[in-house]
Parts: C-alpha cells; sequence; structure tokens
C-alpha cells in the first residue's frame, strides 16, 4: 500500500493549525532522538520553516506548550507525556497531532525525513530534482506565507509500496564528487532510499566507489541512504593479474576454458566456478573487500558483463548458466553469511540467466534484481503483443513463484542505449509498477546520470512517486512538475510531455521498437515540428523570466532531437539513406555544441 489516511482522518473537516504570523513562530521544535540523522532531520524542518514564514522557529527541551516533535515512534511511545503513538516500522512514517503537539515520526530514524520533508511539502514546499546547476534554482518551489497554516484532517500514516528505491551511478559517464551530493540531499525529498555504485565499471577506473566513498559516505548515512556497491565483476575478486601478476601462472585450473579448449585468462570468461579452491579464493577476496568497506549495507554479485562461462567437463555437468549462477550466489551468500552477516548479497536475472534455475534453489536471503534489458516500451512488461516482454514477464512469473526471497526490478526507465532520446513516460510507468507491486515484486530502480537529467528529470520525478504509491494521480505530478520549472509555460510543456510519450518510444530511434510504416514517421514528424514552432513562439515571449525562457530551450533541444530521430526513420524507409545520414551528423553536432545543458550525454 502506498499511503494510508487513518481512521480519525476519514471526513474530518480540514482544522488550520497557525505554525506562524508575520515573523514569529507559534510552535518550538522537540528532536526527541539524539541521533545524528533526527537532528539533521530538526535542522532541515527549521530551514524551511523560516524559508517559509520568515520566522525563526527554536528549539524545546521537552513536550510542552506548542511543539513540533520530531523523532522515531519507538523513541516517543516511551516519553511519559506522549500519548496513543502507533507503532511504525522501516520506512513508514506518521504525521500525527495530539492536544497542541505535532508529531513527524519514522518507523525509522530514515523514515524520519520523509515525515519531514511531507509536513513541508502539504505547507507547498516541491523538489523535482536535485539542485544541479543547469536547473538554475528551479528544482524546487518554497513558497512565502507569512501567515503559515498546516491544515489538519486527521492523522496521516503512510508507508512505501517498494522497500527497494534505488538509483543506480552504473557506467558513470557525468558523476562527480558535486553532483552525487546533490544527488544524495534529493534522494530522500523523492524517497529513494539506496545509492548504488560499482566497485570499479568495467574496469575503466572512472566511475568507482573508492574514487568518491569518502565524501559521500557521511552525506548518504546523514540521512540514513542504504549503500549498495558491487557490478559485473567476478573478476573484481579473480583475475590473472593478482599475487602480483602470478595467479593465472600458478592456478591456471581456476580460470575459465574457452571454446578452443584453454583455460582463459580473459577477463570476460567467468572462472571456473566448479573448482572449490577457485569459489574459496573468490569468495576470501570478497570477504577482505567488505572488511574494509564497512560502510557497504548490499553486496551486488554479477557476472561480469557479455560474459562466456567456462565449458569444462565439471562446470558444464553443473547444468544451465542459470544453475551455476545460483550455485555460486547461494554459495557465496552462505560464506557472507558467517564473515559479514550485516551485509545483503544481491545478485541479478539477467542476459543469459534470465530464467529461473530447474534444480538448484537461490539462497532466499539474496535480493534478485530482474533485468528486462530488451523490454519493447511499445507495450507494457506485462502484454502478450510484444515477444520481448511476454517472455520476460513469463521468466518473471516463474521467479516469483519459485523464490522465497525479496525480487526488485533492475528498470530501463533511463536507458544508456536511448542516447539521450527523450523517451518520456510517466504513465507507461506507472502502468508497470501497478502490475509489479500487484504481483509481489519489492523494489525498482534506475539510472541516475546528471548529465541528461533534465531530458528525464520528469521520469525521475514521477519514478520516485510510484516507487512510493503507484496509483498516484500521475498527471498531478507533472503538472507539479511543470508548473516548478516552467512557470506560466506549464500548460505547454505538459501537452509537449505527452506528444513525446506518444511518438517517441514508437517513432524514433528507441531499440526493440517495431518498423512503421512512411505514413506514421511522416505524422511523428509533423507533430514534433508544431511542438518545435510552439516552443520557439514561447521562448521569444518577452513576458517570459529568462531562466524559464533557457529552460525552454532546452526542451526544444530535447524536441529536436526527436524530430531528427523520426526524420532519419522517415529517410530509411524512404530509401534515402545518404540523407538520413546527413540529418544524423547535423544532430550529433548539436548535441556536442550542448554537451552541459543537461540534456545530452554525447556518445
Amino acid at each position: 500500500m502506498g499511503w494510508i489516511v487513518c481512521s480519525g482522518a476519514l471526513g474530518l473537516k480540514a482544522q488550520p493549525i497557525r505554525l506562524a504570523s508575520d515573523g514569529a513562530a507559534n510552535y518550538r521544535i522537540f528532536t526527541a532522538d539524539s541521533s545524528r540523522i533526527a537532528s539533521e532531520a530538526s535542522e532541515e524542518l527549521k530551514k524551511y520553516l523560516a524559508q517559509l514564514s520568515g520566522a525563526v522557529f527554536a528549539d524545546s527541551d521537552g513536550l510542552t506548550g506548542r511543539t513540533i516533535v520530531v523523532g522515531t515512534a519507538l523513541t516517543i511511545k516511551q516519553h511519559p507525556a506522549a500519548i496513543d503513538i502507533p507503532l511504525l516500522t522501516h520506512d513508514s512514517y506518521g504525521l500525527l497531532k495530539r492536544g497542541h503537539t505535532i508529531y513527524l515520526l519514522g518507523g525509522s530514524e530514515r523514515s524520519i525525513w520523509y515525515a519531514v520533508y511531507d509536513f513541508l511539502s502539504r505547507l507547498g514546499c516541491r523538489w523535482i530534482a536535485p539542485e544541479f546547476t543547469f536547473y538554475e534554482g528551479k528544482d524546487k518551489y518554497v513558497p512565502v506565507r507569512p501567515r503559515l497554516d498546516y491544515r489538519y484532517a486527521g492523522d496521516i500514516i503512510e508507508q512505501p509500496a517498494f522497500n527497494y528505491r534505488k538509483l543506480y551511478i552504473e557506467e558513470g559517464l557525468s558523476h562527480n564528487v558535486e553532483n552525487l551530493l546533490q544527488l544524495i540531499r534529493w534522494m530522500p525529498q523523492a524517497r529513494f532510499n539506496v545509492l548504488v555504485a560499482p566497485i570499479d565499471y568495467q574496469g575503466h577506473g572512472r566511475a568507482q566507489w573508492d574514487n568518491w566513498r569518502q565524501q559521500l559516505i557521511p552525506e548518504l548515512k546523514k540521512r540514513g541512504i542504504g549503500i549498495e556497491v558491487g557490478g559485473h565483476g567476478y573478476q573484481n575478486f579473480l583475475h590473472a593479474g593478482m599475487e602480483d601478476g602470478r595467479l593465472y601462472t600458478d592456478h591456471p585450473e581456476w580460470f575459465g576454458m574457452d571454446q578452443n579448449g584453454h583455460r582463459s585468462a580473459d577477463p570476460h570468461i567467468v572462472f571456473c566456478t566448479s573448482n572449490a579452491e577457485a569459489v574459496a579464493y573468490l569468495n576470501h577476496r570478497i570477504g577482505e573487500y567488505l572488511d574494509a568497506h564497512p560502510e557497504i549495507d548490499i553486496f551486488d554479485f554479477w557476472p561480469p558483463d557479455n560474459e562466456k562461462w567456462c565449458i569444462c567437463e565439471r562446470c558444464e555437468a553443473l547444468g544451465t548458466v542459470t544453475e551455476r549462477h545460483a550455485l555460486l550466489v547461494s554459495e557465496t551468500a552462505s560464506y557472507l553469511k558467517n564473515r559479514c552477516p550485516d551485509v545483503k548479497l544481491e545478485c541479478l536475472a539477467y542476459h543469459h540467466y534470465t530464467e529461473p534455475p530447474q534444480h538448484t534453489t537461490l539462497d532466499n536471503s539474496v535480493l534478485l534484481d530482474f533485468c528486462p534489458i530488451n523490454q519493447q516500451f511499445e507495450y507494457q512488461i506485462y502484454e502478450q503483443e510484444s515477444e520481448n516482454n511476454k517472455r520476460y514477464n513469463e521468466s518473471l512469473r516463474r521467479w516469483m513463484d519459485s523464490f522465497g526471497g525479496d525480487i526488485s526490478i533492475y528498470s530501463y526507465y533511463r536507458k544508456y542505449a536511448w542516447r539521450s532520446l527523450p523517451n518520456v513516460i510517466p504513465h507507461y510507468m506507472q502502468r508497470d509498477l501497478i502490475y509489479y507491486r500487484d504481483i509481489g515484486i519489492k523494489g525498482i530502480s534506475v539510472y541516475s546520470e546528471p548529465g541528461d537529467w533534465f531530458t528525464f528529470g520528469l521520469n525521475h520525478y514521477v519514478l520516485g512517486n510510484l516507487a512510493w504509491n503507484p496509483r498516484i494521480h500521475v498527471d498531478s505530478l507533472i503538472q507539479g512538475y511543470c508548473t516548478t520549472l516552467y512557470g506560466e509555460a506549464a500548460d505547454l510543456v505538459g501537452d509537449i510531455y505527452t506528444e513525446l510519450e506518444d511518438i517517441v518510444r514508437f517513432g524514433c530511434n528507441i531499440p526493440f521498437s517495431a518498423p512503421k510504416t512512411m505514413a506514421a514517421y511522416e505524422a511523428y514528424t509533423a507533430r514534433l515540428l508544431v511542438c518545435g514552432e510552439q516552443l520557439e513562439a514561447a521562448t521569444a515571449n518577452p513576458d517570459l523570466d529568462l531562466i524559464t525562457r533557457r529552460h525552454l530551450k532546452r526542451v526544444a533541444l530535447m524536441v529536436g532531437y526527436a524530430k531528427a530521430s523520426a526524420r532519419t526513420k522517415l529517410l530509411s524507409t524512404r530509401g534515402a539513406v545518404e540523407e538520413a545520414n546527413r540529418v544524423a551528423r547535423e544532430m550529433k553536432q548539436t548535441i556536442n555544441e550542448n554537451k552541459h545543458a543537461g540534456v545530452f550525454i554525447p556518445r
């Protein structure tokens, strides 16, 4: 359930509670917990209350007078003056009123932040994106209200639909310490609760947890955000260069056999998982890494990307790739339960191993992320018309039937293969997430590149809300997003987002979208041309402020890219390949010229 209104709220007329008036606060703030998280959340509350009202909200040393209490429900239930406090757990939280006391309570320290931000949102605040520089201050809205009222219509208790709400750094093409800190500050505002970082993405050394951990850990910890680290990389813990380059020479039998029957040092060939000594070495190395990184809550244990598995007789005797993957993950999970009992192991159902094993039971303590990487976005994940989606859905349902642990969806609602094409899909995501929640899925995740966040900003904002409550009114979210970012041009851009959702996943270069007729591509191109003309006219409007006009130019870049993509499809269908290539080259130049606008990541 995404949200619950306690029975006391049903049918009640909202009562305005005056928090401040004409620069004077009527309430004080009592921080019930002594933790750093509670203290930081209280300071955040005071900061925004001051911005809203112009009043200074002082600290209180107890439940006396008119007080706003910030803390966990467990702590406040033990206070002798607290009355009728409900039990809250994990990420659930409550906004309560008892007499003259307002309670902002979390079921955990992390969800104290959610209670604070929800309370502030009911006072008119909105946070639509991280504070990235290209938003130019339009990432949030904080109204000024000299008479600040909280309209109380009964207690509010909320709990998330999905337990795991994750943002992936993954390739890290545009991440740096500055924008990662901005992302982390936004996560509790959007109620994302896990940040996922690679140990070392593809071994390139750029997207690497150790490059950032010193600066990020304090900010993650004070917000209670889970830290998940790992990624594609059995080879991070067993590769030929280990032991001063002697590991392959000393133990060639530990390495995977290739198609020629040779033991290979190629990191994309999975090591010999049937070799007990090799598995023990790998697990020991993982244990050493986790000992040196005690901040990690979830450890991602994936094979190399685009991997090939050992074909020696002993490995093949273990069964299919899926069976071998499940056996290795379960063995590593068993090892870590003893060595690192507080770390949760995560693995993927992906690529060659999307299907559940037939003869091996995956350890139920493992978190499984299901990856529909070739999802066809013309159809919902559950629709039979798409062979890809049908196959993924059937595999997912078999996992649900056979696996007793938590399953999360590794989503592609922002995908690298889209090359920053504006595949804006808020309603599509809602239909998928309602389905996922109804069948018992426990988590959802998405990539989080800052470099083209503006393009996918609506997807990110809506997904954060859907991960909490899939049945939320999406059109209201879109309206709030557009009003915050585009002001008086909100309705225009909202209509353009609707056009993008109706066109890009069908008529542009989105992988696995079916070819269309020439007439269809002509219609898509014409509709996008109209969008571009509307944006050009709005951008020239001198009554709009300069920041809004610059943001409209960003939307125009998005629309121009979609139009160029649809046009290349049209030209290719006509057989005008040379002209299609010219349009693509011109668009590539535009992308490179605007690579710092938050709209594109050149590839």
